[in-house]
Order: C-alpha cells, then sequence, then structure tokens
C-alpha cells in the first residue's frame, strides 16, 4: 500500500510544473531594441570661417528576435537644427550580438559658445506580432575661441605746430564666439617716448565684451614741444589689444594696430626776447638822443647876448 502512496503523490507533484520547464519566477524573454551613446557629452570646435563636426559613437542591442532576420531602422536629429548623418542607417540584426553606427553632427561656423545641442538618436522595428525602439540622447556643445579686432574712424593725424595734442577714438571688436575682456598697451611708447612724443591710453582693461560688439577706447597723443623748424617727421603709434580669455588657457590672441601722427613746422622759430631787446634798445637811444638836444638847445639859449640891450623899466 505504501508504494502505491508514494507513486501516486510522485504523479501529481509531476503533473502540477509548469509545461517547458520554465520556472514560475522567471517570466518570459521579450522583445527588445536598446541604444547606448558611448559619451553623455560631445565639445564641438568652430571658427569664424570653418564648420565643426562631432562624431559621435554607440551601439544598438537586440533582446530576444522575434523573427530569424531583423532590420532595425536608425535616425539622428539635433534639437536646435544642426545637420546630422548617421551610419549606417539601417542593421539586419540575425542574433543578439550588439552592432556599432556613428553619428555626425555639423555645427555651423561662428556659432557662439552658449549654444547647446541636444542629440536624439533613435532605432525602431516592426513586423508581426511586434513593434520595439530605443533611444539615447546626449549633449553637443561649442568650445569657445578667442579673436579680437581694431577699428579706428581716423587712423592718421596731421598739424604744423609743436606741442600738439590730439585724441583718437578706437573700437575693439570681439571677434570670438564668447564674452572676452581685453588687455591694452601702446607698444612702442618708450621708443615714442624718446623722441619726444607723449601718448597714452584710457583704459589698461575693457570690460566684458560679449561676440560682435566693442568697446571704445580713447588715445591721446602730443608732439613733440621743441621739434625744428623746417623739418617733418612722423611716428607710428602701435596700439596692442590681447585676449585674456586666451591667456587663460595659454593662448596668445592679439592684434597690433598703427595709428599715424605727422608733424611738419613749416614757420621760423620765432623768439620773441630778442625783438623785445631790440625795440628797448632803440627806445632808450631815442630817449638819449631827445634829451642831448634840449641841453644843447638851452645852452645857447643862455649864452646868446640880448641885441636891444637891457630893458628899461619905467616906475609906476
Amino acid at each position: 500500500m505504501r508504494p502505491v502512496f508514494a507513486l501516486a503523490m510522485l504523479a501529481l507533484l509531476f503533473l502540477a510544473q509548469p509545461s517547458g520547464g520554465a520556472r514560475p519566477d522567471q517570466p518570459a524573454a521579450v522583445h527588445s531594441v536598446t541604444v547606448a551613446l558611448d559619451s553623455e557629452q560631445y565639445i564641438v570646435r568652430v571658427s569664424e570661417a570653418h564648420n565643426g563636426t562631432a562624431e559621435v559613437t554607440g551601439i544598438v542591442t537586440v533582446e530576444k528576435l522575434p523573427v530569424e532576420r531583423m532590420a532595425v531602422s536608425l535616425s539622428a536629429a539635433v534639437d536646435i537644427g544642426w545637420r546630422t548623418d548617421i551610419r549606417p542607417d539601417t542593421m539586419v540584426f540575425t542574433s543578439t550580438t550588439p552592432q556599432s553606427f556613428s553619428v555626425s553632427v555639423e555645427v555651423p561656423e561662428a556659432t557662439q559658445s552658449t549654444a547647446t545641442g541636444r542629440l536624439m538618436v533613435s532605432a525602431s522595428s516592426s513586423g508581426t506580432g511586434y513593434d520595439v525602439g530605443g533611444t539615447d540622447n546626449a549633449t553637443i556643445a561649442v568650445a569657445q575661441y578667442f579673436r579680437v579686432q581694431i577699428e579706428s574712424d581716423s587712423p592718421s593725424f596731421e598739424t604744423a605746430s609743436r606741442g600738439v595734442g590730439t585724441t583718437f577714438r578706437l573700437k575693439v571688436w570681439n571677434a570670438g564666439n564668447g564674452p572676452d575682456t581685453y588687455s591694452l598697451e601702446i607698444a612702442n611708447l618708450a621708443k615714442l617716448r624718446s623722441k619726444g612724443w607723449s601718448a597714452r591710453l584710457d583704459r589698461e582693461v575693457t570690460p566684458v565684451v560679449r561676440p560682435a560688439m566693442y568697446c571704445d577706447v580713447a588715445l591721446e597723443v602730443s608732439s613733440p614741444k621743441d621739434f625744428p623748424a623746417f623739418e617733418s617727421t612722423g611716428v607710428g603709434l602701435e596700439i596692442r589689444a590681447s585676449s585674456n580669455g586666451a591667456r587663460a588657457g595659454n593662448e596668445t590672441v592679439s592684434q597690433t594696430y598703427t595709428v599715424y601722427f605727422h608733424l611738419e613746422i613749416i614757420e621760423p622759430d620765432f623768439d620773441a626776447t630778442v625783438p623785445i631787446i631790440i625795440a628797448a634798445v632803440a627806445v632808450a637811444s631815442v630817449a638819449v638822443a631827445i634829451w642831448r638836444w634840449r641841453k644843447r638847445r638851452a645852452r645857447r639859449a643862455s649864452a646868446a647876448p640880448d641885441p636891444d640891450g637891457p630893458m628899461d623899466v619905467e616906475p609906476d
């Protein structure tokens, strides 16, 4: 009796197990497509004349193929409209082995460093009994480049007087793609001072200048006070602006702009001291001559006899 009971219990246990031998706590696998980019952020370098390109890479993985050959379509787009090119745009899976792809993102020239794009890569596949897809995204950032340009409405000045000063108005432009400040100097100031010229800038450092904007700078120049007559000379004042943002990154970005000052003395030297002395001597000579003439006249008058004799005076 006991053996029969044992056999009956074993039969009941066998019939209670799920078909196919799967355990109740392990759900059947589902079809899925996964996209994974190799990095979350990519930095693109552009310039004022050239586009920049980000090369983004990643893989696509398929879990449990629903068919023997599964075609997966890929697409890529950036939220602010930058052009993309994904390669390949279609993958064929016959196993769950991951497959690689790449995306080129083109960033236009002169794009400001504050611009950021969001790249979205999508993979999808559909067929009888399945419709699956996956996405991943990355940030496309723009590196800052540094440029500076100096302009002036009047790049030259002429004068015919010694010691005359003038002011040049300069514009220091930010030709880069991000905010920057600029250090200013007169590069050849020592040489100018040795020749009797004086010059100064109204500021040594500009405030923050945004891209495509400028800062006004005044340059004051004075010619020598003792320059010889009937001679001319010209000097070039070399104004240098250097990017402080580039210097912080161990780069050197600067521009030197030359302002020309021409001096020509066409009148002779005139010293007022000599004419004053000559005039004083002349006046003194005339005064002495008049005094001598009056003295001689007085002597003659006192020495001459009266032709009528002494005058008779009758008493009243």
